[in-house]
């Protein structure tokens, strides 16, 4: 097993390649079961639904489905895991067998991994991250999708460190709604959570990109209810560049922007938060703008090229 959630269980199929999800058994209850396999349909559709070979979507080749709870699909793997392993350095997988050893050898080496990853992510390679998930979700948008939780957990990291979206069990399709929520620190405050749209999925990556461009999550350190407090009252993260929140570590960036003293982004990053892009496109129309601000002519030229814009 690589993974597990509330919807499935992902599985590394022998060949290596590839990754089976399907059921999480860990859940014995018939109901649980049956809401697992609705999940797990909607995704089928929607991988069935969109054209084949988008780069920021992982490859569906097989879905198994027997009419009751035995559903599965058979995905591209990925082996550097999701985008927020990535940025902290290390598996959950790796976060569970550290904790179960728990010894300071085990707890100091996952500290220099983390320090590592953070200390190569150059503020370039997160600006192209940035770019690639909007650009992914521009495209789930043009479809009449909503993901419905976006975050870089569901956001993957491949060999060529370019970011794929996945995880659409929850996502809605047409008139079909939504299946899934946002977690907390992704979740737009609203009156109710039938509540969905573009905004919504805005919202979330707003949140996302803040992940992405500091390595932590917004509020990372407060507890969700907290954090939903403060989401209600309209109070979200310092994006000053100045925030204490995240204590650098050595030569360690929280992603800040050479040209304005601010986080990379941070006026886009507000901008999701406060609902003011009307489409996907418009927001990755405003980091692009923010691209061209920012970096230099041989930077720009690596972004555009690396994520094929």
């Amino acid at each position: 097993m690589i993974g597990s959630g509330n919807s499935s269980m992902v599985h590394l199929s022998p060949c290596g390649t590839r990754v089976i999800k399907g059921i999480n058994r860990i859940f014995s209850d018939r109901w649980t079961h049956e809401r697992q396999a609705e999940h797990l349909r909607r995704e089928i559709s929607i991988y069935r639904y969109l054209p084949e070979g988008h780069p920021r979507f992982l490859r569906m080749y097989d879905a198994v489905d027997d009419g009751d709870i035995g559903v599965s699909l058979t995905l591209e793997y990925i082996p550097n895991g999701t985008l927020h392993e990535y940025l902290r350095g290390y598996t959950l997988r790796e976060f569970i067998n550290t904790r179960r050893l728990s010894s300071d050898k085990d707890q100091a080496d996952k500290e220099r991994r983390m320090r590592r990853r953070h200390d190569s992510l150059s503020l370039r390679q997160r600006a192209l991250w940035a770019l690639e998930a909007v650009d992914g979700v521009s495209f789930l948008h043009a479809h009449n999708i909503i993901h419905a939780d976006l975050k870089p957990e569901n956001m993957g990291v491949d060999t060529d460190l370019h970011v794929r979206i996945f995880d659409l069990a929850g996502s809605s399709l047409g008139d079909k709604p939504t299946l899934a929520l946002e977690s907390t620190r992704y979740f737009m405050p609203r009156a109710s959570w039938e509540i969905y749209g573009v905004a919504t999925d805005c919202f979330a990556l707003g949140s996302s990109i803040y992940h992405m461009v500091t390595g932590f999550r917004p509020y990372d350190t407060l507890e969700d209810d907290e954090v939903e407090a403060r989401y209600g009252r309209g109070e979200f993260p310092d994006l000053s560049g100045q925030t204490t929140e995240h204590i650098p570590k050595d030569s360690d960036t929280t992603g800040v922007s050479p040209v304005t003293g601010r986080l990379l982004f941070a006026e886009t990053i507000q901008a999701c938060w406060n609902g003011k892009f009307a489409s996907a496109a418009d927001l990755l129309e405003a980091l692009q703008r923010e691209v061209a601000e920012t970096f230099d002519v041989a930077d720009q030229e690596w972004i555009q090229q690396a994520g094929g814009f």
